[in-house]
């Protein structure tokens, strides 16, 4: 009697709402897993302001629940509701940050955001999803626990066993995505570029005035076919913010650098002499309609936050998104802006690392043009539930 008496008080599991942020903050201090701890302090602040902003916010709803057995804090989980987030081109709540130190206090959070889930009208849940995105990423960490860490793409305790807990209680694995050791080299396929496309490199202020196009070409090739795809606005502006943040620190370490080294390579020149070294966003490059001046396509990598935020020289680079406009395909854009990119932010700038990250196994097009470039390095699932009406 006395064994059963001592698992019933061990199961018994209290969840409550966190209220506020100071509350938020708390809790993450104390639960949340952060591979390098140095770095803890900076990331739980960004979550917390990103946490006090959405709640604040009449276009999108979020909260924190919090499980509690004996009084011990035993996990968390953010759930939300964001118009930017689309599953599939549908709006899809999602859970994130979720941390379990068994079976029944991941049990018990998920019930709740389930409610959650209910009380809003919808009827599936999905994650985890890691918000803000520029800290968090996507997917549950399965491979590459001895990767550097890169800002914007999702981490976890490597001996968690949360992934377990959820296809126990019915979650069931969606998508499948990969980080990627990618551009490592030139790419011989697709040398040629078409004459009516430019290639270029601008200044923050110019690609901040392409806000429109670039979110009209992410609407077009992601909301309607990603698994999780979480753009819009705010992660444009997000995406913004860590150019500026990473302006003030990116240098020029090779001013003797010679153009004409790669004079060969299609575009190269052409580039290099429209580029102002000293103001330009090096991480990321454009595509142009010489005959129209529309945006064509993209290559958007962001600096790894976490070097910068631990006063590090930047080396390491985020390749997030890549956009061809489909009108556009085979005309050598994609290993232009690769071939390009690469070699002036690498030669120029002293870039050493590029990461392919979050490629989704079942975007056929993504795979065949960057897997036989590049090697695995880490892997994350995304899983999801039907919430049934009660």
């Amino acid at each position: 009697m006395e064994l059963t008496t001592q698992k019933e008080l061990y199961q018994r599991v209290e969840v409550i709402e966190a209220t506020d942020s100071s509350q938020v903050g708390e809790i993450l201090e104390e639960l949340l897993y952060v591979p390098n701890e140095a770095l803890k302090p900076r990331i739980v602040s960004e979550i917390v302001a990103f946490y006090d902003h959405k709640s604040k916010s009449n276009e999108a709803k979020i909260t924190m629940f919090a499980a509690f057995q004996n009084g011990i804090k035993k996990g968390f989980v953010f759930c939300q509701i964001d118009q930017d987030f689309r599953s599939y081109g549908m709006p899809c709540p999602t859970f994130g940050w979720l941390h379990a130190q068994n079976f029944e206090a991941c049990k018990a959070l998920m019930k709740e955001c389930e409610k959650f889930v209910r009380t809003n009208k919808f009827r599936k849940l999905r994650g985890p999803i890691n918000y803000p995105k520029k800290v968090g990423g996507i997917g549950f960490q399965t491979e590459g626990f001895g990767c550097p860490m890169m800002s914007g793409v999702a981490f976890n305790d490597p001996g968690s066993n949360v992934l377990v807990y959820l296809k126990e209680l019915g979650y069931k694995i969606d998508a499948k995505y990969s980080c990627v050791d990618a551009f490592v080299k030139e790419w011989e396929k697709g040398k040629d570029l078409g004459e009516d496309i430019a290639i270029r490199f601008l200044p923050l202020d110019e690609i901040k005035a392409l806000k429109g196009q670039v979110l009209d070409l992410a609407q077009q090739s992601f909301y309607s076919v990603l698994a999780d795809s979480s753009g819009g606005k705010d992660r444009f502006e997000e995406v913004m913010d860590i150019f500026y943040q990473a302006g003030k620190k990116v240098k020029i370490t090779n001013p003797e650098f010679d153009p004409h080294t790669y004079a060969e390579m299609p575009g190269f020149l052409d580039t290099w002499n429209t580029a102002d070294l000293d103001n330009i966003v090096s991480t990321s490059i454009f595509a142009f309609d010489k005959n129209s001046g529309k945006l064509a396509g993209l290559l958007m990598a962001q600096p790894n936050l976490y070097q910068l935020w631990a006063e590090e020289p930047l080396t390491h680079m985020n390749v997030d998104t890549v956009i061809i406009k489909k009108e556009y395909a085979g005309k050598g854009i994609f290993s232009a802006l690769h071939n390009i990119g690469k070699t002036l932010s690498s030669a120029v700038y002293g870039y050493n690392y590029f990461e392919g990250t979050t490629i989704w196994a079942n975007n056929d097009r993504a795979i065949k043009a960057i897997f036989p470039h590049s090697s695995p390095l880490r892997t994350h699932f995304v899983v999801q539930k039907r919430i049934l009406r009660k």
